[in-house]
């Protein structure tokens, strides 16, 4: 088992350097000021000076990273395993997914014109990774869909996040196609639509959960 874990480890050291690693490797080409905000319609609109990269590209993965380890410590009932593999993958693909935001991000600064669909993609492999991970994740105070129902009946809790993986996986596969048809300006819209319909149908779906699982005991 711990060789096992050993080896995620070693990949998220890996996702945590990935970053300062492609800053370095176009260090020369950067300006100096490279942009970091863009609007709808993908004009920068905001910058950050090009020595001060080494702490975004660097500080923000560690940052990450840091979080997830010490996470599980302050779970009061314990009931994330940082020893399991699941959760070893969770926090890879955190860093990960926010390595892969920061280099793309530093991309489309340096090539004026570039879309964004590649952002898009990015979040759309995350949430499927994500809905994936949620049907196995055991009740806790920080990880899942965490509503008043699902933290107070472990049933409420399992069921959800039975069917609420199955969704985010969906949605991120769809996001994935999308981004690759969809204009970026209509696509920014398509996103935030799903991400909230998604929310909703999960929230709404607990309490769904919770008034069959209130119904049952009653009748018993």
């Amino acid at each position: 088992m711990k060789k096992n874990i050993l080896v995620w480890q070693l990949l998220t050291l890996v996702a945590m350097l990935a970053p300062s690693l492609y800053l370095l490797f176009v260090w020369p080409q950067l300006p100096a000021q490279v942009p970091t905000h863009f609007d709808s319609a993908g004009q920068p609109n905001d910058y950050i000076g090009r020595d001060h990269m080494w702490l975004l590209m660097l500080g923000a993965p560690l940052a990450v990273a840091f979080f997830f380890t010490v996470l599980p410590y302050l779970d009061p009932k314990r009931r994330l395993d940082s020893s399991s593999i699941n959760f070893q993958k969770l926090r890879l693909a955190m860093v990960a997914m926010l390595g892969g935001l920061l280099a793309y991000g530093m991309y489309i600064g340096m090539h004026p014109g570039t879309t964004g669909r590649g952002i898009t993609v990015l979040l759309g492999l995350f949430l499927a990774f994500m809905g994936n991970y949620l049907t196995t994740v055991q009740p806790n105070y920080f990880v899942g869909i965490r509503t008043p129902w699902t933290l107070e009946s472990p049933t409420v809790w399992a069921r959800t996040h039975r069917i609420g993986g199955m969704v985010f996986c969906l949605v991120g596969v769809l996001l994935v196609g999308l981004a690759l048809v969809v204009p970026a300006r209509q696509m920014n819209i398509v996103l935030v639509g799903l991400i909230l319909l998604t929310t909703a149908f999960c929230y709404g779906y607990s309490y769904f959960v919770f008034r069959q699982e209130e119904q049952r005991r009653n009748v018993a």
